[in-house]
């Protein structure tokens, strides 16, 4: 039997495992503006804390934010200059977008978005708690299965109140789908690391 004829065993996913996972991500909370630290923080609390919050999508061999990272996403224009060394939350969340959006595009379109954000005047706070939210119920929606994922569409779940918020139209398309595709990444990553034996704790 030459190499093409060999069957190739599937990795067997224990279903205890999987459902850990897709309850895992069903109950995904992710940290809002109003709950992040108060007071203004150094760049390594920084490089914990976002690294702690984004550890729901990380795959091993992946850092998900270093120091030399955040400076060169600082000389980019990617995210705000810190003040004294020091970050404020929305240092925090612009750091969260960035980071969590480079693992669908490269960090030249993440900069794209984010300037595109910067400049449309929306208020960010708003903006990023939403962009959580609707993260939350796709990969809620990717987990829990074929009819979750019919009612999120049939709900048109997007960004709550955009209109009422004056945002830009193809801006807020853009994010929902940012969002979209960064759910489905998160989803095929980390079930295909179950069959790894990578599930995350």
């Amino acid at each position: 039997m030459g190499d093409k004829d060999k069957i190739i065993a599937l990795p067997h996913v224990d279903a205890a495992a999987r459902e850990r996972l897709a309850e895992r991500m069903r109950t995904l909370h992710i940290t809002r503006i109003s709950e992040m630290p108060r007071i203004e923080l150094y760049l390594d609390q920084v490089l914990t804390l976002v690294t702690q919050e984004l550890e729901f999508m990380r795959v091993p061999g992946d850092a998900t934010v270093t120091g030399s990272m955040v400076n060169n996403y600082v000389k980019q224009g990617v995210i705000p200059a810190p003040h004294k060394k020091r970050y404020t939350r929305r240092h925090l969340a612009s750091l969260l977008f960035v980071c969590a959006f480079k693992r669908v595009f490269s960090i030249a379109q993440v900069k794209q978005l984010m300037e595109r954000i910067y400049a449309s005047g929306a208020d960010f706070a708003w903006l990023y708690d939403e962009a959580c939210g609707l993260l939350e119920r796709s990969l809620a929606a990717c987990f829990d299965g074929a009819d979750a994922r019919e009612s999120l569409r049939e709900e048109g779940v997007g960004l709550g109140e955009a209109a009422e918020r004056s945002l830009d139209p193809e801006l807020e398309r853009l994010i929902e789908v940012s969002v979209a595709s960064l759910a489905t990444k998160v989803f095929v990553e980390q079930t295909l690391l179950l069959a790894d034996g990578g599930e995350q704790r």
